[in-house]
């Protein structure tokens, strides 16, 4: 009997319908798939084309909403955004809930290239997530299995882990400026250079580094000794998993116990992920730096964000 799958986000326009496509593509005779939305509109012509690119047909696909499903037996419920999974309903019976965020692609602007390319890099992070989650799968009726996460500090030997994780986030065009991938060798050397004051900490799972955490100085003033500036990454095969919520984490415990009293990040207000991840991390948000930067010849906006660490946390 196949197991039966139902994934959720605001409209069932572009996560939620790709994430469709995707599972029954996969493993279409292990599991019974649909979608649906918190609400019904249609199924994005961009999510469609970039669907295609990959082989899967959405042009048949109809944006659905939850009362429409609401009432069937379903195995797993995942919800692909924030909006869902906080609107979703409980479900009766054995449903297991799971929340993998993806970005919102239809919010994305620019040209029609620029908006096509967001949509294939949300495709692409549904797949590998959807991937990811069919091998952590023993065998069909199986819930996911998911390893213990643990962190500790990165030495030179986790440079190509990291170089390729980062790598990813500067392809994807939402967590850095940088638009050059960096090899291994400059990685190594970076952790060299940092290791004395501004280590690293990395996130294994099962022996593999997934996500990372790392900083360096935010001014070389020395009123501003104990204050630094971060950045978190995780694999894009674990993101949902916590694995970033545990990398910045584990950054917070090791810099507090160096002496920092601040930990500093400029984040794109597109990356809800990440501003996400830093408000529940209790970071809180200075302000948006209007036009900072220019990325593939766009202007990019940053948000501010700020956690006080030890004594300076203290009122």
């Amino acid at each position: 009997m196949r197991l039966r799958v139902l994934f959720l986000c605001t409209h069932n326009s572009a996560r939620s319908q790709m994430a469709e496509g995707f599972l029954r593509h996969l493993a279409g005779e292990r599991f019974e798939v649909a979608s649906a939305g918190t609400e019904a509109t249609r199924v994005h012509p961009l999510a469609i084309r970039a669907m295609h690119e990959a082989g899967i047909d959405l042009s048949k696909h109809t944006s659905k909403t939850l009362d429409s499903v609401a009432a069937r037996s379903w195995d797993y419920v995942i919800t692909v955004c924030h909006s869902a999974n906080e609107r979703c309903p409980l479900f009766p019976g054995q449903t297991v809930r799971l929340h993998w965020s993806f970005d919102d692609p239809s919010q994305a602007t620019g040209s029609e290239d620029q908006r096509l390319a967001t949509f294939r890099r949300v495709r692409d992070q549904i797949r590998a997530q959807l991937e990811a989650w069919l091998a952590s799968r023993e065998a069909p009726g199986k819930a996911p299995i998911r390893s213990a996460l643990t962190t500790r500090v990165a030495t030179p030997d986790d440079a190509a882990a990291i170089a390729r994780i980062y790598n990813q986030g500067i392809d994807e065009r939402i967590a850095t400026f940088e638009t050059e991938p960096r090899t291994t060798a400059q990685i190594q050397a970076q952790l060299v250079e940092r290791a004395g004051r501004y280590p690293t900490v990395v996130v294994e799972r099962d022996g593999a580094v997934i996500a990372f955490a790392g900083a360096g100085p935010y001014r070389s003033r020395e009123a501003y000794a104990g204050v630094a500036e971060h950045s978190v990454y995780a694999a894009r095969e674990a993101r949902g998993a916590g694995a970033g919520r545990a990398a910045l984490e584990a950054l917070i415990r090791e810099y507090e116990s160096r002496g920092f009293w601040k930990l500093v990040s400029r984040i794109f207000p597109e990356n809800r992920t990440s501003l996400m991840l830093h408000e529940r991390a209790g970071f809180r948000v200075v302000g948006v730096y209007r036009r900072h930067g220019r990325l593939d010849g766009a202007w990019r906006d940053c948000v501010i964000v700020e956690r006080l660490l030890g004594d300076a946390s203290r009122d």
